[in-house]
């Protein structure tokens, strides 16, 4: 138990350093790992992927490359995905639009979970 507490807050730690304490990131950063770690059992618990995970957002800290630049679109897309700011898709239902990018926004999440679950199994992380 003390080092699923552990791991939370070294990776919210790190993902703070990793966006540079911007907002609204470090708000779906900190939501993002509550609900991973509060949904996921404790069989799930796998130190390795975590540690794998760790050294992915410290390269992410230390440059503005590859690394910090997924982590960024990862913490873009849940931002966008939140309950309150899909409220603000009204504009395109008063023009007639709202079924159509309901069924964009669904693919393109699919496609985008897809990739991050595939990117997860090649470098052993456990980025969500």
């Amino acid at each position: 138990m003390t080092a699923v507490v552990h791991a939370y807050r070294h990776l919210y730690r790190q993902g703070l350093k990793a966006i540079r304490y911007s907002t609204p990131a470090r708000h779906v950063l900190r939501s993002t790992l509550r609900s991973s770690f509060r949904s996921s059992p404790l069989e799930d618990f796998d130190q390795p992927r975590i540690d794998n995970t760790l050294a992915f957002m410290q390269r992410a800290a230390e440059t503005n490359g590859l690394e910090h630049k997924i982590l960024r679109n990862i913490l873009m897309t849940r931002y966008w995905e939140t309950p309150q700011i899909a409220k603000e898709s009204r504009i395109l239902k008063m023009l007639g639009l709202g079924k159509e990018e309901y069924r964009l926004r669904k693919d393109a999440s699919k496609h985008f979970n897809l990739t991050l679950e595939r990117l997860n199994d090649s470098l052993g992380t456990c980025l969500k």
